[in-house]
């Protein structure tokens, strides 16, 4: 990516509007430069960005920095504001749909589908519904991580803010107990009740070892977001006012990852009142299909049920399976008594079922021919065994081969074994006849 000629005109990032007032929604400012620039070519795929969302390849963009800017550049974890520009200097022009601001050094960069000349005075809009839910969950994390370094082993070592509509996540270096997890969404909480004011300080002598290396801090701003007296921390991104504005904050799930450590989900704000709402609704469908009640742990209980029986019933499947490979491998035996080939097909089956029938039949096959075992159906996935005498099989599996296209498998000596990705129209019928020949 070309970098932008730096200037003495625009604010540098740490001192931006957006960073400044984070509840600003709209500025005039003026275009300084602007460059165009091709994104290198990835054979037409969509690139994938930090926080997970995937957006088209642009053919072409326009680099382009403002004296000043509303919308945020990604960084400190906080995926880009999305906005709009509208020239004032041509007011004719069609408004321009922004998705991405980069911060290049200590420049605030947008990529625009369209250029802009510099002098161009513009209205940049935020979109602040988007910018909002960021809010919440960037000072919820950094709530939820102050209330976390009050217990032993339990700081932040990482976070990542989740796709609109999705869980968040933070890092620890241990997995937190049951009520651990249930005190700190309570003092979370409560601090969120107690409406404690948050502020952003910029002083000479702030230190970081978090900026990243092409951050310039001798011209650049280090801001420390405070909240109450609880926490300060340095960080570059937009954040509330005060901690009423979160609204609140609800811990998910953990996972472990990477040995001891352990990965935290949690959503805030409006986010996790969506996401409590849908769990509802969720649970009553499930509820209404299961015919029992909508509370958790009537759902869990009906749940549990139909898996216990959904277990038996695959037990008595399987048993049932057995039984029919029995009956089968007599059947082989009588049709190898009469010819050198056997056919064996059953939809349904499995591996178990063809090596049931395998090990019935192994004592017959010392003697005489082959026999093919198939499973699947048309337009699905299926395994194919053949096994005998190890001439015959080596012969019978190449000609197999010019009638399912899709079969792939190896194996030595008496036994070939593999699988059809796919059988197609007549594939089995042609096995079958070519066995039958």
């Amino acid at each position: 990516m070309p970098l932008l000629p730096p200037n003495s005109r625009s604010r540098v990032v740490g001192d931006l509007a957006c960073q400044r007032d984070s509840y600003l929604q709209t500025i005039d400012s003026e275009v300084v430069s602007c460059v165009e620039w091709s994104p290198p070519k990835t054979n037409g795929a969509k690139k994938l960005s930090k926080n997970g969302n995937s957006t088209p390849e642009p053919e072409k963009l326009y680099l382009i920095e403002f004296q000043d800017s509303v919308l945020f550049p990604e960084g400190g974890g906080q995926p880009t504001d999305h906005g709009t520009l509208i020239n004032l200097t041509n007011p004719s022009a069609e408004p321009i749909q922004i998705k991405s601001i980069q911060r290049q050094g200590l420049q605030c960069v947008y990529h625009s589908p369209q250029p802009l000349d510099p002098g161009t005075r513009v209205r940049q809009d935020v979109d602040f519904t988007r910018r909002w839910d960021h809010m919440q969950q960037h000072t919820g994390q950094h709530l939820l991580s102050a209330i976390m370094d009050k217990y032993e082993n339990l700081e932040s070592v990482g976070w990542g803010m989740g796709p609109e509509g999705e869980v968040n996540y933070i890092d620890l270096p241990r997995k937190p107990t049951d009520e651990e997890m249930r005190t700190i969404q309570e003092k979370c909480n409560e601090a969120i009740r107690n409406n404690l004011k948050i502020s952003v300080e910029t002083p000479d002598d702030a230190k970081s070892d978090s900026l990243p290396d092409d951050y310039d801090k001798e011209k650049g701003v280090v801001r420390i977001i405070k909240i109450g007296d609880i926490d300060a921390n340095p960080c570059c991104g937009t954040h509330l006012q005060q901690t009423s504005h979160i609204g609140l904050i609800l811990l998910h799930h953990t996972q472990s990852i990477r040995g001891t450590n352990c990965r935290m989900y949690f959503s805030a704000g409006d986010r996790a009142i969506k996401l409590a709402s849908a769990s509802v609704r969720t649970l009553r469908s499930i509820g209404g299909a299961l015919s029992t009640g909508t509370t958790p742990d009537e759902v869990l209980g009906a749940v549990k049920k139909m898996s216990d029986n959904l277990t038996e019933s695959r037990r008595k499947e399987a048993k049932l399976l057995i039984e029919i490979a029995k009956y089968e491998a007599e059947r082989v035996k009588a049709d190898l008594g009469r010819k050198k080939k056997a056919w064996v097909y059953r939809a349904s089956g499995n591996l178990d079922y063809i090596n049931s029938i395998c090990y019935e039949v192994k004592d017959a096959l010392k003697e005489r021919g082959i026999v093919v075992l198939a499973t699947g159906e048309k337009r699905t996935s299926g395994q194919v065994v053949v096994v005998g005498e190890k001439k015959a099989v080596e012969d019978f599996v190449e000609e197999m081969k010019g009638v399912v296209s899709g079969v792939k498998g190896g194996g030595k000596g008496e036994r070939w074994q593999g699988k059809v990705i796919e059988w197609q129209k007549g594939e089995i019928e042609a096995l079958k006849n070519l066995v039958e020949l």
